[in-house]
């Protein structure tokens, strides 16, 4: 599996990662990121082992919401482009490496899309519809876009598992990533608190789309 280096968001996340590499010998570094384009920005530009990797091949793996009925609770996709909607009327899109990310879908069987990355997290329904129209995107999450940008010589693949649909609204867990994308405990608490049953639902979404993100990350470093 021709990758270099893992990147994915700390927490859940990268322990999923972790727990799907852990029988895999030889397997490629994981660095543990922080969620956020504002915070993973400020760790690209300090990041030690920048030089490195900048022309490598480089696998950003993680969690990001559906913005089309056709991408479910669970599903996997790889993403082409990536338009970055975090820098208001100036946005941009990036695309991936072509011949990495084609590599990938074949040996998973997933399908090829559009992301869009955002500075929060997209809680309702109408804000997800409203994106995927303006970009034709299938998934939105917080990252891909900033690495796109900050390493333009590097050989990129990004890899996304649905953790939330585009038909129910989630809790408002906007403000629950601080600036410097650590979780807020309270706040997130606060917000499930008010919406209940929405916060079960999210939960469970979450829950099986990390094991989705554990299962795929062994098959795609197995031999």
């Amino acid at each position: 599996m021709p990758t270099q280096v893992i990147l994915v968001p700390a927490g859940a996340e990268y322990q999923a990662v972790v727990r799907g590499l852990k029988t895999v010998p030889h397997a490629p570094p994981v660095v543990a990121i922080p969620a956020g384009p504002a915070a993973f920005r400020a760790f690209l530009e300090t990041w030690e082992e920048r030089s490195r990797f900048r022309d490598q091949e480089i696998l950003l793996i993680g969690l990001g919401g559906s913005l089309s009925p056709q991408h479910s609770v669970g599903d996997g996709i790889l993403l082409e482009q990536v338009w970055d909607a975090a820098g208001g009327d100036d946005s941009k899109g990036y695309p991936c490496d072509r011949a990495l990310t084609d590599e990938l879908a074949r040996r998973l069987g997933v399908p090829v899309g559009t992301g869009v990355t955002c500075d929060r997290v997209i809680t309702t329904v109408k804000e997800k519809q409203q994106l995927g129209d303006r970009y034709q995107a299938d998934v939105v999450d917080m990252e891909s876009a900033v690495l796109l940008e900050a390493l333009p010589q590097a050989r990129v693949a990004i890899l996304r598992v649905i953790s939330d649909d585009c038909s129910h609204d989630l809790p408002d867990i906007s403000g629950a990533i601080g600036p410097d994308g650590k979780l807020r405990a309270d706040t997130l608490a606060r917000s499930f608190l008010k919406r209940p049953v929405a916060a079960l639902k999210f939960i469970s979404g979450s829950l099986q789309a990390l094991k989705t993100l554990e299962q795929i990350t062994l098959i795609l470093f197995q031999h």
